[in-house]
């Protein structure tokens, strides 16, 4: 890994680090105004069925967990032991946040984790992987180790599911008054926040590792059109 990747991945951690830490308040709190119910946590309803389908595994790992949303629907489907973990220390401070007034701090640990942690994983742990909005918002270099690493972590009939923001063409980039570097990577602020890759490309990344079983398309709240990507993948018996 280049000097220039290793800085970008610390300009990130520090980026999400601070945009997604609780506020003093939120920590102290018993409950949260608005918090609703878990069964609203996820921003759209193929997101919850997906995280809700690892309810039924045995242990499960949400990986890149942010707030951990998808990991306390799993733990409070059914999965009874969750590992919620991210490199940002404020992503993972959240995740305990939300674990313990959602009532799944007894289902799920959150971690926050050096970026090395998974090659110290042991071969097949989790029969569940989620990873949500995190893969295409990395450096390449470092999406590719984690793929190859999650394969290697996960069992051989392990559900793994990979949640994509939507395919930005350089078109459709200048027409927002937007540019790619590169081709597809987007930067706001100096901060990397896409890279851009279509259905196929995408699927053709995850190949040595995995096939394609399902893909769905879905939509934020307030947007039109389904356009974010989610993956179902198995495991290659090759892998």
């Amino acid at each position: 890994m280049t000097a220039d990747t290793a800085r970008e991945e610390e300009i990130l951690i520090d980026f999400w680090s601070k945009a997604l830490a609780p506020s003093p308040e939120d920590q102290a709190a018993e409950t949260l105004p608005g918090l609703g119910d878990w069964k609203e946590l996820a921003p759209a309803e193929k997101l919850f069925r997906a995280a809700a389908s690892l309810g039924q595994r045995k242990k499960v790992l949400d990986y890149g967990c942010g707030s951990a949303w998808a990991g306390i629907i799993a733990a409070k489907s059914g999965c009874p032991d969750v590992t919620a973990v991210d490199p940002a220390s404020g992503a993972a401070e959240a995740a305990r946040v939300h674990a313990a007034l959602f009532g799944a701090e007894d289902r799920l640990k959150a971690v926050s984790i050096p970026k090395d942690w998974l090659s110290a994983v042991p071969d097949g742990t989790y029969d569940g992987f989620f990873c949500s909005n995190v893969l295409d918002v990395i450096p390449p270099e470092r999406a590719e180790t984690i793929l190859r690493e999650s394969a290697r972590i996960c069992t051989r009939d392990a559900a793994v599911i990979i949640g994509l923001n939507f395919h930005l063409t350089p078109e459709a980039a200048a027409q927002r008054s937007m540019e790619l570097k590169d081709g597809n990577r987007l930067y706001v602020d100096g901060v990397l926040r896409l890279v851009s890759r279509s259905d196929e490309e995408w699927a053709d990344l995850f190949s040595p590792w995995y096939t394609v079983e399902r893909l769905e398309h879905f939509a934020w709240p307030g947007e039109k059109t389904e356009t974010r990507r989610l993956f179902t993948l198995r495991k290659r018996e090759d892998a």
